[in-house]
């Protein structure tokens, strides 16, 4: 049945929540917006007397963009940034000092525990959650800070460009889709 003919509603655009795990809070109301994870699937094609075949090949998830807003009160920038700081990233040091510090780097493993967990939800009218996305595996690509400016009175906002290895899946239904490596797969 359409939903035209039905009392439920569709899914809207603007009821969301974006809750990134490792900051204060969780960030749940300071996303602006955000990009939900699209999947491709890569083809591969054979010719064949002069007919032309398909078949699916590799899957890719693009990357997810999250606006957030930076209220101030909590810093959402100083906690973005403590986060790529516990990832491993720190300014350079003297080469003359010598010691371990020197050769940290930004890796995968310290990103993902520093995020710990990236989940996108879409609610209903009363702020039920009716699909969410889990990224796992999440790594932080770029922090865009917005730019400053006397001739507008926009918010102050954060775009995190986030890579992930694949989403979980969950609908309305409850089922997750995707398997996440903790319990038995479903689909």
């Amino acid at each position: 049945m359409a939903f035209w003919n039905s009392s439920q509603a569709p899914k809207r655009a603007f009821r969301f929540k974006v809750q990134v795990n490792g900051m204060e809070g969780g960030a749940i109301w300071f996303a602006k917006s955000c990009t939900k994870p699209q999947l491709e699937i890569a083809e591969a094609t054979h010719k064949y007397l002069g007919h032309t075949f398909h078949f699916p090949g590799g899957a890719t998830w693009s990357d997810v963009t999250i606006t957030l807003v930076d209220p101030g009160d909590p810093d959402v920038a100083t906690q973005v940034l403590k986060m790529i700081n516990a990832a491993g990233y720190d300014k350079p040091l003297d080469p003359g000092a010598g010691g371990s510090e020197q050769l940290k780097t930004v890796g995968k493993a310290k990103m993902v525990d520093a995020i710990k967990g990236i989940t996108i939800s879409q609610l209903d009218a009363d702020g039920a959650t009716i699909e969410e996305f889990t990224l796992n595996n999440p790594i932080i690509k770029n922090v865009n800070f917005s730019e400053l400016s006397y001739e507008t009175e926009d918010l102050s906002t954060i775009e995190l460009v986030v890579a992930y290895d694949w989403p979980t899946f969950e609908g309305r239904d409850g089922t997750p889709l995707f398997y996440d490596g903790t319990d038995t797969p479903t689909s």
